[in-house]
C-alpha cells in the first residue's frame, strides 16, 4: 500500500513542475500590476504553516529551502521528494465595491539528498513572482464616457540548485544558484461606450526577464544538552543586475483580439523596446535572520526577519514606486509523542504562525503591507518520514490609507514530503 502511495506521489511531483512553467495566472490581485509582480514567498509547505519561517530551521525529516546552509541536515542516507498544491481565495473591496476570485495550482517541486556525511544537495522549481488581474471602470472626460479595461497576466518561475557543507559539527555554510525566467504582460484598453463606431485605444506592456542570481546562507546550531538546542541562522544575496527587457506597444483598432494581442487588424500608433541593465533595474540586496528553539521530537519555536532594500532600485515602469521590504515572522511545531505505537494523533505535527509584511511597493506614497496567520498538520506516513501537510493561511493586505483597495485572503497549501533511504545497503533482500 506504501509504495502505491509512493507511486501516485511521485506523479503529482512530476505534474507540479510542469504545471509550473505552463501555468499563467496564480494569483488575482490588481497589486500585482506593479513592478515584477507579487513576489512568491519561499518556502515548502512546513515553512508556510509556521508562518514562513525557516532562515534558523534544519531538520532531518524535511527540506527547507529558505536557507542554503539548511540543505547539509539530510543524514548520509536520504532522499527527499517534495511538492506541494495551493488553492486560493481572494476577495478585494474598495469604494466602488467588491469582488472575489478563486483558483487552485500546483506550488513547487524539490529534492534534495546528502553528500557524504557534511554535505547536502537541494534542486527545485518554483515561482518567483505573480502577475494577474481583471477589473473594468467606468470614466467620465470632457463629457464623453469611456470604459477602461485593465488587464495582466503572467509569472515569473524560478529554478533553483545549491549545495551545504558541515564546517564543523555545529556550524554550516551553503550557497545557493538561482536561474529566473518568463514573461509579465499588462495591457489597458479604452473604450468609448456612446460611439460603438469609434476607434478603441490600447497600451501593452511586457516585461521579459532572464536572470541568475546566488544567496549563501550559514546556520550554527547551540547544543544545550542532549535534547535541547538553538539554531542561528543568516542569508545574504548580495545586489544583482537584472537581464531583461521591457516592450511597449501602442495601438487602436474597432474589435478586441483573443490571441494576446491588442486588436483584430490594429493601427500601431507607437512601439518601444527598452533593454534592462544594471544600472536601469536590479534586484535588491536581500539580508535575512533567524532563530529556533528546539526540544528533539518534541517542539520547535521559530522567528524570521528579512530586509529587501528596494528603496536603492528604480523600477523601468514610471507607475511603479518603491520602498524597502521587510518580512517578521513567528512560527511553532508542537510533537505529542513522536514514538507512540498506538496513538497516531500524538505523532502529528501541530503547527501555526505569524507574519507581517511591507511589501516593496507604494500605492499613493503608502506602503502596501500584509499581516496573516497561519495554522497546519504534518502527517506521518506509517513510520518513515514520509509525511503529507496540510496548512491553512488567512491575511489581509492593503494600505493605511482611507478607501484604497483592500485585500482578504484565504490560502490552503497540501503538499508531499516523500523520503526514501536510496544509500541504504540491506543485508538481506
Amino acid at each position: 500500500m506504501r509504495r502505491t502511495i509512493k507511486c501516485l506521489l511521485t506523479g503529482l511531483l512530476i505534474l507540479s513542475s510542469v504545471s509550473i512553467i505552463h501555468s499563467q495566472n496564480r494569483t488575482s490581485s490588481p497589486f500585482s500590476r506593479y513592478g515584477l509582480g507579487e513576489l512568491y514567498p519561499q518556502g515548502f509547505g512546513r515553512n508556510t504553516a509556521m508562518g514562513g519561517t525557516g532562515i534558523g530551521l534544519r531538520s532531518t525529516h524535511y527540506l527547507n529551502n529558505m536557507n542554503p546552509a539548511a540543505y547539509s541536515a539530510a543524514d548520509s542516507m536520504s532522499f527527499f521528494f517534495d511538492s506541494g498544491l495551493e488553492g486560493k481565495m481572494q476577495s478585494f473591496s474598495a469604494p466602488g465595491g467588491s469582488q472575489s476570485f478563486s483558483d487552485i495550482n500546483f506550488d513547487y517541486f524539490a529534492m534534495g539528498f546528502s553528500l557524504g556525511k557534511k554535505g547536502g544537495v537541494l534542486i527545485g522549481l518554483k515561482p518567483a513572482s505573480n502577475a494577474g488581474y481583471l477589473f473594468e471602470s467606468l470614466q467620465q472626460a470632457d463629457s464623453e464616457a469611456h470604459l477602461m479595461q485593465i488587464e495582466g497576466s503572467g509569472n515569473i518561475t524560478s529554478f533553483y540548485g545549491g549545495f551545504a557543507y558541515n564546517i564543523t559539527p555545529s556550524l554550516s555554510l551553503g550557497i545557493n544558484g538561482s536561474f529566473w525566467f518568463g514573461n509579465l504582460k499588462h495591457t489597458a484598453i479604452q473604450e468609448f461606450v456612446n460611439d460603438p463606431n469609434a476607434y478603441m485605444y490600447g497600451t501593452k506592456t511586457e516585461h521579459h526577464v532572464s536572470n541568475f542570481m546566488l544567496d549563501f546562507g550559514a546556520q550554527y546550531v547551540l547544543e544545550l544538552d542532549r535534547d535541547r538546542s538553538f539554531i542561528f541562522g543568516a542569508t545574504f544575496r548580495p545586489k544583482a543586475g537584472i537581464n531583461g527587457e521591457s516592450s511597449t506597444l501602442t495601438a487602436r483598432g474597432f474589435s478586441k483580439a483573443i490571441d494576446g494581442e491588442l486588436f483584430v487588424d490594429s493601427d500601431t500608433i507607437s512601439s518601444e523596446l527598452n533593454k534592462w541593465s544594471s544600472s536601469i533595474f536590479s534586484m535588491p540586496l536581500k539580508l535575512g535572520l533567524g532563530a529556533s528553539y528546539n526540544i528533539a521530537n518534541k517542539l520547535t519555536l521559530a522567528a524570521d526577519y528579512t530586509l529587501e532594500q528596494w528603496a536603492d532600485t528604480n523600477f523601468p515602469d514610471e507607475a511603479t514606486e518603491t520602498t524597502n521590504a521587510t518580512y517578521t515572522a513567528l512560527g511553532a511545531e508542537f510533537i505529542p509523542n513522536e514514538r507512540t505505537g498506538t496513538k497516531y494523533f500524538h505523532r502529528i505535527r501541530y503547527r501555526a504562525g505569524l507574519h507581517h509584511k511591507a511589501d516593496y511597493i507604494k500605492l499613493n506614497g503608502y506602503q502596501v503591507k500584509d499581516f496573516g496567520m497561519s495554522f497546519g498538520l504534518g502527517l506521518p506516513l506509517g513510520r518513515s518520514k514520509t509525511s503529507v501537510n496540510l496548512g491553512y493561511q488567512f491575511g489581509k493586505i492593503g494600505t493605511s490609507e482611507k478607501n484604497q483597495l483592500k485585500e482578504s485572503y484565504n490560502r490552503f497549501t497540501l503538499s508531499f514530503t516523500m523520503h526514501e533511504a536510496w544509500f541504504f545497503k540491506r543485508k538481506f533482500d
